[in-house]
């Protein structure tokens, strides 16, 4: 065999190579980006979600449920895991920092702000929230209207009877028993 046949073969066996194997090295690829992405794209919508419910009051079903998914979505992130901690710890009334644990959660959207590149993001601007009268007048209303309809409710046999004083305190202690099972 000569050197050309020899370049020849070397050459064919090369390119029987590459096409068999670029195309895995490119999924490979592929599959770690994607991957990638989707854990960048759920700690942004964790963090998003935080920030836009920081100041609910009352506090949301989606700012509890993403505070329960920190540790899961930044596990490979120990500065907002331990922040994280720090902050559930001062929501604890009984804890010495309760006082001031919104120090604690400016400290963790800091550090989650600072992981997924808003590394010019301040505290101060973290804090600064907008809420409307509106929805503060919105939300008196409909708690009176809670109250008041448990009120009537609960001194009522229907929406047209009341009960007595002893049926009342009968009554209450039920709903009482009932809300202790369940």
């Amino acid at each position: 065999m000569s050197n050309v046949e020899v370049i020849q073969l070397v050459t064919g066996i090369g390119q029987i190579i590459a096409v068999a194997i670029i195309p895995i090295i490119v999924w490979f690829i592929g599959i770690k980006y994607q991957n990638r992405k989707a854990k960048k794209d759920a700690q942004m919508s964790l963090f998003l979600t935080l920030m836009a419910n920081r100041k609910s009051n009352p506090i949301t079903k989606e700012w509890v449920d993403a505070l329960n998914t920190i540790d899961v979505v930044f596990q490979d992130n120990n500065g907002v895991r331990h922040a994280w901690r720090e902050y559930l710890d001062s929501l604890n009334e009984k804890s010495p920092h309760f006082q001031n644990n919104n120090a604690f959660l400016l400290d963790l959207l800091s550090e989650m702000a600072m992981s997924l590149g808003y590394k010019n993001l301040k505290q101060t601007e973290i804090d600064r929230f907008y809420s409307p009268k509106y929805f503060g007048s919105q939300m008196s209303r409909q708690e009176i209207m809670f109250q008041e309809y448990l009120r009537v409710l609960m001194h009522s046999r229907n929406f047209s009877e009341g009960f007595s004083e002893e049926e009342y305190q009968s009554h209450y202690n039920n709903l009482i028993e009932k809300d202790k099972n369940t």
